[in-house]
């Protein structure tokens, strides 16, 4: 009888927080209300489901003479479980902002995720995808992960090079690549001008590539992957 009354209440709990749920949501009509239940109701659950587990090992083990043992072992486990679930996010939301200076407006791009931070939470952070989709990210989902920060337009720092490049490759297909070449690069603001011109001299181009870069110091890692992309693609040592 012990395990179909346990089963029976087990059963009655889903049937009535999904119910609960369900009529709840219906009822709230205005949108603000609905979506702080929607964000309060699983704890709920939580609470719920913490009590039913503790009333069934009462039902089970009440006469037992170990029972406020298996009590204390259960309450210890669900705590270090609930605190290793909620410490690890706020931990690693510590260490992310801390090494990052992350801040609401900033653009980011990680290993599998780019956007907006649309705020910083205790455990967790929404960003906004090109797409305007609002994905909540738990920092331990990202830890460990290298985070490119991308700069708002007119925030950067502008820089300029020039460099030689044989006429024969045409201009339009140099402008192209170097442009391309120059996206990749993950300290380079996309968002920002990046102009590219040309005077011919001899039978060279002599190119000015002007663009913006998150840091000042980031100037001549970017004209060194440049010209060495520059001499593989267009062999500029001959213009030497």
């Amino acid at each position: 009888m012990k395990v179909l009354y346990t089963v029976i209440f087990a059963l009655a709990l889903i049937v009535l927080l999904r119910g609960a749920n369900y009529f709840l949501t219906l009822i709230t009509h205005q949108k603000n209300l609905r979506a702080y239940i929607l964000r309060i109701f699983p704890w709920i659950e939580v609470v719920l489901w913490t009590a039913y587990v503790f009333w069934a090992i009462h039902y089970w083990f009440h006469d037992l003479a170990g029972y406020m043992l298996i009590s204390a072992t259960v309450a210890i486990v669900l705590i270090l479980l609930m605190g290793w679930y909620v410490l690890r996010d706020i931990i690693s939301g510590a260490v992310l902002r801390s090494d990052n200076n992350l801040e609401p407006g900033l653009k980011i791009k990680t290993d599998n995720l780019s956007g907006t931070i649309s705020s910083l939470g205790f455990i967790s952070m929404e960003i906004t995808s090109t797409e305007g989709e609002r994905v909540n990210v738990p920092y331990s989902r990202i830890t460990g992960q290298s985070i490119t920060k991308r700069a708002a337009k007119g925030q950067g720092k502008s820089q300029s090079f020039k460099i030689h490049i044989p006429q024969h490759y045409g201009a339009l297909n140099i402008e192209k690549r170097l442009k391309r070449k120059i996206l990749e690069l993950p300290w380079v603001i996309a968002e920002g001008d990046i102009r590219i011109s040309m005077k011919t001299i001899e039978e060279n181009y002599e190119t000015e590539i002007s663009f913006y870069t998150i840091k000042d110091e980031m100037l001549n890692q970017t004209e060194e992957i440049i010209r060495d992309f520059a001499n593989e693609t267009f062999d500029t040592a001959k213009t030497k």
